[in-house]
Formats: C-alpha cells, structure tokens, sequence
C-alpha cells in the first residue's frame, strides 16, 4: 500500500495497552492474549499497533517488565504514537488456566492476564510478527477512537506507510520464539 492509498483508505488498528505495545516493539513480547469476543475472525492483514493508556495497572506487570508500565503510563500531550505494524502468524486457543506456560513470553503477570479476562473463559493467543516503521507518527486521538474496543478504523486522512517497516525480530530470532510458543502451549 502506498502513501496515496494510505491517505485514501482506513488503516485497520488493534488497540493494546500502551506498555504492552512498547514490549512488542521492543521484541520482548511475540504474542498477545485476548479474549476472543474483542478479536472474532482471522486477521488477515497487517494493523497499526495503537497504544492505549487508559486502564494500565501496574500490578499486572512482572516485576522485572514494570518499566514497560512506567515508561508508557500517560499519553503524551502532543499525539498517540503509532510507531508499528503488525501481523498474526499463528492463532491458538487456551484456557484461562494454560496461560502460565506463557509467563516467558508476555510482560504480564498470569494472574494479570486473567484479572483483564473471564477466567472461565477460553483466551485466543496471537503470534505477532511486529515491525517498527521506518517514520512513527503522531496522530490525534479522535472521539471515534476511544472506547473499550479491539479494533478501530484510523481515518482516511491518516497516512502510515505500511510497506516501509522493519522486523523487529530477524527472521532466526522470530522462528526460535515461533517455536518456543509452541512448545509451550502444547
């Protein structure tokens, strides 16, 4: 997709708390759990990260990940940051109980994750192959952007260059923490 495109059309974007996106960025997280009622379907294309700074709690962090929440625990005065693009690689579905064998792979604390979803429920794992653009933006946070929702619209006039964005794993790295996803949830 072009700049021209971009600017034409809504780019699709999946809201995440804002410490969470900052750790995907970072590579230290490949995948995000969620309940399945905020993401139903496939997603097939690739999505703007867009970091949400509402409802962050500090005590869903693990100790050794609390400066994800520190570092991203107001928004900025001048924009919402959209610094990423993303795509899912692999879908699974656990339960509330199996997310432990996460614990590696996600900033949160397990006993985090489940206090943000129904523990009875079953939880739908996305493996995330992230990429950093090459040019963030600041965009404005518009009124149809707020609310408890998964996924938003970025209006037309927004332009991010989609094509232009680097991994932020090498393809080795991505396929070792491919694997060792797996491995943990099987």
């Amino acid at each position: 997709m072009s700049n021209a495109e971009s600017a034409r059309t809504a780019i699709p974007a999946l809201k995440e708390r804002a410490g969470v996106v900052n750790a995907l960025i970072d590579g230290t997280q490949t995948v995000l759990v969620r309940h399945p009622t905020l993401d139903p379907g496939t997603i097939d294309d690739r999505f703007v990260l867009y970091p949400a700074y509402t409802h962050q709690e500090p005590d869903r962090y693990q100790p050794r990940y609390e400066d994800y929440y520190h570092r991203a625990s107001a928004k900025p005065e001048d924009g919402v940051p959209i610094r990423a693009v993303a795509e899912v690689r692999e879908e699974y579905t656990v339960s509330s109980n199996d997310i432990q064998a996460l614990a590696r792979h996600y900033v949160y604390t397990p006993d985090g994750l489940r206090d943000k979803h129904d523990p009875d429920d079953d939880l739908r794992v996305l493996l995330l192959r992230v990429r950093e653009l090459e040019s963030p933006r600041l965009i404005e946070e518009r009124g149809s952007y707020r609310g408890c929702r998964a996924w938003i619209e970025l209006e037309g006039d927004t332009t991010v260059d989609l094509a232009s964005a680097t991994p932020v794993l090498d393809d080795a790295a991505f396929a070792e923490r491919r694997a060792a996803v797996r491995d943990a949830l099987e």
